[in-house]
């Protein structure tokens, strides 16, 4: 098995950790907390190493709550210090991936609240240091299909943490409250590759949802389904014409090229690229009419409560 991003974690205390991250990990006012947070990353960046990962993902709770809690410039300071720190020490063919989320667990503020916060501190890290796009990780009716361009003509878009939302960072199922936004998200990936002029490496593609009202296999089957639509759908646009049509600033038949994209029923090429590859045509039924979670759940000799199945 080979783990594609490792996750670091200094958002939550630990039982033998000896400094709290309750005011902060990578920006804390402590030096000490600071190199507690910057060991750790170290030792994830070595276990990642043993299982063959060649990238790390940085996010961080750190942040405040009230007015006059922190000082803005010097948190964000002490966090660039930090991360330098961290991506020095990463083998040469690894990348950094640095989350960014507008609130929560702080409200009043957050060290890495936006992507250019995010692109500012990867700038300082180096060529391998990139913005990762979490979709629930914007506010309100935020453009993330912009913010997934702006970053690709930067040539610092790192990857996705896929899901969906209708509030927050609610972690649902991808696709499931906002298809239209997934495939205008993957339309602007699509156009973005075939335009890739400031060499954007290729995204890492990760699912950062599921709930305990699901099967969290199931979920992620009905994730992937989501991603592959929406995926095929944006190979459809067709790029010279709505180039064409944004040119002569004809408004309507730029909706018109894209939304006919979407609205294609893509299923059956999916299947029939599962029958090419020898997959099942409905991974979901197959999943359930062979009972593979009991099978699991018995392979593992622990409750399906116990294993997270």
């Amino acid at each position: 098995m080979v783990f594609d991003a490792m996750n670091s974690n200094t958002f939550q205390d630990q039982p033998l950790q000896k400094y709290s991250y309750k005011f902060g990990s990578l920006s804390h006012i402590s030096k000490d907390t600071r190199d507690q947070a910057v060991a750790h990353n170290k030792d994830v960046i070595k276990i990642g190493t043993e299982l063959g990962s060649e990238s790390l993902t940085v996010w961080l709770a750190d942040g405040s709550n009230f007015p006059g809690q922190t000082n803005f410039k010097n948190a964000l300071q002490r966090t660039q210090d930090s991360l330098i720190e961290i991506y020095e020490a990463m083998p040469a063919n690894w990348k950094m991936f640095i989350e960014y989320k507008p609130y929560e667990p702080n409200f009043y503020h957050t060290v890495i609240q936006d992507w250019g916060t995010s692109y500012l501190l990867a700038n300082g890290c180096g060529g391998n240091a990139f913005t990762l796009v979490d979709l629930g990780h914007h506010l309100p009716n935020t453009n993330i299909e912009n913010i997934v361009s702006t970053l690709m003509y930067k040539g610092k878009l790192g990857g996705f943490h896929f899901n969906d939302s209708k509030y927050g960072d609610d972690d649902l199922t991808v696709g499931s409250i906002k298809p239209y936004q997934l495939f205008l998200i993957f339309n602007e990936l699509v156009y973005g590759m075939n335009n890739n002029t400031n060499h954007n490496p290729n995204p890492t593609w990760m699912i950062d949802a599921s709930h305990n009202v699901k099967d969290p296999l199931e979920d992620l089957m009905q994730s992937l389904e989501a991603i592959m639509i929406a995926y095929a759908q944006a190979l459809l646009v067709d790029h010279k014409k709505l180039v064409e049509a944004q040119q002569s600033n004809d408004v309507v038949m730029c909706q018109e090229i894209l939304q006919d994209a979407f609205r294609t029923d893509v299923r059956s090429l999916i299947k029939e690229s599962r029958r090419l590859s020898g997959g099942a045509l409905d991974p979901l039924g197959t999943y359930r009419e062979l009972n593979i979670r009991k099978q699991l759940i018995t392979q593992r000799g622990r409750s399906g409560r116990a294993t997270g199945l």
